[in-house]
């Protein structure tokens, strides 16, 4: 009697079957494409399987709806923060807060984050989703930076870290989302210099 074949196909690291990494890589791509074409709000699963040459049960397989997608999708395009040791902490926050007006001021950020924010309002795994693959990492690379700064001198012991992303987040959300009007470098460097001087403290 012969040996059994092995009748799963080969699969990644993550357990996905290599078939189907093409297509999923297709729907992602496509997904950005209509995004940048028509916008979140008139994005469709139907319009996205169609047009990545799938099924919509394919995509539902891995995306149970559109905001999950969507997250997906713009989450692979957007860039990292920097956390480089240059032994010159002014430079290494003037990098982070450049990455940072980046991120808040990408077109793919801008179009979608308002959308995803409000359908994570009445879903609590995708506000998980949001928070720590999206906002989170990125907000605790950013602190690695300060705190290093914090640790050379170059900002006060008693510098409230996070108080003050948040404050440049809440800026660059702002100028770019509500005054479609992201940060110039002139802005940033303003950000770092008042930052420098005078940060927020820990009580």
């Amino acid at each position: 009697m012969g040996e059994k074949r092995n009748l799963h196909p080969l699969s990644d690291e993550q357990g996905a079957p290599v078939r189907d990494l093409a297509a999923r890589e297709r729907i992602l791509a496509t997904t950005l494409r209509v995004l940048s074409r028509v916008g979140y709000a008139k994005a469709t699963i139907g319009g996205i399987a169609q047009e990545a040459g799938v099924g919509k049960a394919t995509v539902y397989r891995s995306w149970p709806h559109k905001a999950a997608l969507t997250l997906d999708a713009v989450r692979a395009q957007l860039p990292d923060i920097p956390v480089d040791d240059l032994d010159d902490s002014p430079r290494e926050i003037l990098a982070v807060a450049r990455a940072l007006a980046g991120l808040y001021g990408a077109p793919q950020v801008r179009a979608i984050l308002p959308a995803l924010i409000s359908d994570a309002a009445t879903d609590p795994e995708l506000a998980h989703r949001l928070r720590t693959e999206l906002v989170e990492p990125r907000r605790d690379r950013s602190a690695t930076v300060l705190h290093r700064a914090v640790t050379r001198g170059a900002l006060p012991a008693d510098t409230d870290v996070l108080t003050l992303l948040d404050l440049w987040a809440g800026l660059m959300l702002f100028r770019s989302v509500v005054l479609c009007d992201p940060l110039d470098d002139r802005t940033v460097h303003s950000l770092v210099s008042a930052a420098l001087a005078s940060p927020p403290r820990l009580p």
